[in-house]
């Protein structure tokens, strides 16, 4: 295929997208990477707390949280990242934590549902009867497993969103480390 052809192929592609199209579908995804707090904005008393850390100041004044020169700026970029980073760590260690990431939980109702796949063969029923407890037992082995890839779909979200903070964090520590090299370079000369 050329490359206009693979555009071409793509673009039509893009039109079948299934997201919602209506403005209630769209308000309602809208929230949905805000629910757990790990890509929202990081609380200002978290801010502060990082800023001054990182300025060795325990009081941070007004003028430093709207910084004027290329340090103040670099050092309240870096606290909003070690704030979110702290945020995103936080919402995993809280998903984590929830009864549904225990791995017997999933395995205990795999276990129930093998359970009654073996009582319903020891039981005297009609085919009607056995099929129809098959087909509810399916079910149930489906939802299982929707739930398990729902949960698994969940934890990768958080994760991803721990390691976009870890990067941003890391690309904010350096930007201040050189504004502050740049600063006692010109302290110096």
């Amino acid at each position: 295929m050329t490359s206009y052809a693979i555009r071409a192929r793509n673009r039509a592609n893009a039109l079948k997208s299934t997201g919602p199209r209506t403005a209630a579908g769209k308000a309602i995804v809208a929230g949905n990477a805000r629910r757990h707090g790990a890509t929202s904005r990081p609380d200002p008393s978290a801010v502060d707390t990082w800023l001054g850390i990182i300025l060795d100041k325990p009081d941070i004044s007004p003028a430093e949280l709207l910084p004027g020169d290329e340090r103040g700026f670099r050092a309240l970029v870096l606290a909003e990242a070690e704030a979110r980073l702290v945020r995103c760590q936080q919402a995993l260690i809280d998903f984590e934590g929830e009864p549904l990431t225990v791995d017997g939980y999933f395995q205990e109702r795999l276990n129930t549902a093998e359970e009654f796949r073996q009582y319903l063969k020891s039981m005297g029923m009609t085919s009607m009867e056995r099929k129809f407890a098959q087909f509810a037992l399916r079910h149930v082995e489906q939802n299982i497993a929707a739930e398990i890839s729902a949960h698994q779909g969940h934890h990768r979200l958080l994760s991803r969103y721990l390691g976009e903070a870890r990067s941003l964090r890391r690309r904010a520590f350096a930007a201040w480390h050189a504004s502050m090299i740049e600063n006692e370079e010109r302290q110096v000369a």
